[in-house]
């Protein structure tokens, strides 16, 4: 008797458990949290590169409603994608990638500025997104934009992330952040500075 009991005491307190859980969910509205769905990423780059997004848009102020777009990260001195650092520009293109997943998730009204204006068909695969102008289409309209830059030095990467007001002409938002080089696939001993100048060894 005592261990149907007990039995009966534990799927009362899963229920009153579940329940709970279900009271809480809520769908995320303009500006607001979104719902958490992976708590902590499994690579490490998409960890830093998220946790750079959410602080950007966690310290921003109410603002009006408009398009939200996102550019790729560029070197801070060149304000380019670098020629001979494919690790550097990859991390730039992933930041893009995590601002646009985490305001989106936030609730902003995300416009996708590499859309095409239609599918493009090849033997193994299929694309929509493009880099040449041509094949976008011209009549975007977007308020805010998310730009960045990249520094690298010997041992961390700068990231400096800001959001603009395109209409006003302001910053909305900044935040800055360092990642480690070993993260987006370099070390101390495949950089050098010389003359001021930063030099990656061959691998």
């Amino acid at each position: 008797m005592g261990a149907e009991s007990g039995a009966d005491v534990l799927k009362i307190l899963l229920s009153f458990l579940l329940l709970s859980l279900t009271g809480c969910s809520h769908l995320p509205s303009w500006q607001e949290d979104a719902e958490v769905r992976q708590v902590v990423a499994e690579e490490p780059l998409l960890m830093h590169t998220e946790r750079l997004a959410n602080n950007l848009f966690s310290s921003l102020a109410p603002i009006e409603y408009g398009n939200l777009a996102v550019v790729s990260f560029t070197e801070l001195e060149t304000l380019a994608l670098s020629k001979a650092n494919h690790s550097l520009n990859m991390l730039g293109l992933q930041l893009q990638e995590s601002m646009l997943a985490v305001s989106t998730q936030r609730g902003f009204n995300v416009v996708e500025i590499r859309a095409a204006n239609q599918v493009q068909l090849f033997k193994d695969y299929e694309k929509l997104l493009s880099r040449d102008s041509a094949d976008i289409s011209k009549d975007i309209d977007v308020r805010y934009m998310v730009v960045g830059t990249l520094l690298q030095g010997n041992q961390t990467t700068t990231i400096n992330a800001r959001l603009l007001d395109l209409r006003e002409g302001t910053v909305i938002a900044a935040v800055s952040d360092n990642i480690p080089n070993s993260v987006i696939g370099l070390n101390a001993n495949q950089i050098q500075m010389k003359h001021n100048k930063l030099y990656r060894s061959s691998l």
